[in-house]
């Protein structure tokens, strides 16, 4: 009789990879995350095996053996909705910070300081070297309980760290086997983009193949939802005419245009047009998604719309080229961001809309 694989859950967060390796067939060995009500909620998801910790506290001795270590290593550092400082961490003999450079990293990251090697996360996402000092310490003190297998996940902002985690998994003794997913082509009705970095123990010999998506099947998100909800669960129609009303009023503030949520935003970093008709699915509105300018007034031609736009507040100037709106305003203009600006004429027809972009197309 074969025994059960066991999983060990880093990051667990709800209970995502967790559910999903016990629906394979796995065992949980243990599961950890920093944050109580991922704990609470992993713990009604999955199981009671989860505990409250931080990684970085975390030693050898804490984790049980299993056959596979999963790990989602944070992601707002990585994210554009983030603020995408990368991976960094802090020397903690002399507290200098050293950001992670993909392209000159070497493997061996010395303090230029005090020349140490002793560091510890400093960014969230610079988390993902705690799970290699946790490698360190199971090789060196228990070999025996080193894992078969290691598996990261990460959103599609990891890219330019994948030679990073390619070289930290093989100075521990793993081959890196590295696919992209989408999770709209595994029955979830989300349009997202998940880096899978495996790790398979040279020691083990193990062969590892990536599973095929299906395209055949793309579900939308009312493909899930219930034809026939309580009326308890729905906005009365008073309330909803007191939100509108106060949405109406807070407009009317804004003067004569205003940012809006990109409507038409072609293949810049999500792939497809953001004007969606009935039933595609959404994307993830992201901090990058605060784009474009919305007329409130339709009073004139189209050219003397954008000459008023510009002077009354520079969005865009007289040549139609646009500049830089951000989320919060303000500070330096980056390869980052997105130059699109969309002008949009409610009170016309399709044909009135402009369009203008920075990139001269």
């Amino acid at each position: 009789m074969k025994r059960k694989l066991k999983v060990n859950d880093f990051f667990c967060g709800c209970g995502g990879i967790g559910i999903a390796f016990k629906n394979a067939g796995y065992e949980i060995a243990g599961a950890w995350d920093f944050d109580k009500y991922a704990v609470e909620s992993y713990r009604a998801n999955v199981g009671d095996h989860v505990q409250k910790a931080d990684i970085k506290e975390l030693h050898q001795a804490d984790i049980p053996q299993a056959d596979v270590w999963a790990f989602g290593f944070p992601c707002q550092d990585l994210s554009v909705a983030g603020k995408q400082r990368g991976m960094i961490l802090k020397c903690e003999d002399c507290g200098e910070e050293i950001e992670i450079n993909p392209e000159e990293y070497t493997g061996n990251t010395i303090c230029p300081k005090c020349s140490s090697n002793n560091f510890k996360a400093a960014s969230r996402s610079g988390c993902f070297f705690e799970m290699m000092r946790l490698l360190e310490e199971t090789e060196r003190e228990r070999e025996h309980a080193m894992p078969a297998v290691i598996i990261a996940e990460n959103v599609r902002g990891l890219r330019p760290y994948l030679p990073v985690l390619r070289l930290e998994y093989e100075r521990h003794g793993y081959t890196a086997h590295i696919e992209m997913f989408n999770s709209k082509y595994w029955n979830v009705p989300q349009n997202r983009d998940r880096y899978a970095v495996v790790g398979t123990r040279n020691k083990k010999n193990l062969t590892f193949t990536f599973p095929k998506e299906q395209h055949e099947f793309v579900p939308k998100l009312s493909d899930y939802l219930e034809k026939d909800v309580p009326e308890k669960y729905y906005l009365p129609d008073e309330k909803a005419q007191t939100i509108i009303a106060q949405a109406l009023e807070k407009l009317e503030g804004l003067g004569k245009c205003h940012a809006c949520i990109t409507p038409d935003r072609i293949n810049k970093r999500q792939n497809g047009p953001r004007a969606k008709a009935e039933d595609e699915p959404m994307f993830t509105l992201t901090a990058q998604d605060l784009h474009g300018v919305i007329i409130l007034e339709d009073e004139q031609t189209e050219e003397s719309v954008v000459t008023d736009i510009a002077e009354e507040t520079g969005l865009l100037d007289p040549n139609g080229c646009g500049k830089t709106l951000r989320v919060g305003g303000g500070g330096s203009i980056t390869k980052k961001h997105n130059y699109q600006h969309v002008i949009v004429n409610p009170g016309g027809a399709e044909s009135n809309r402009v369009s203008h972009n920075g990139n001269g197309q």
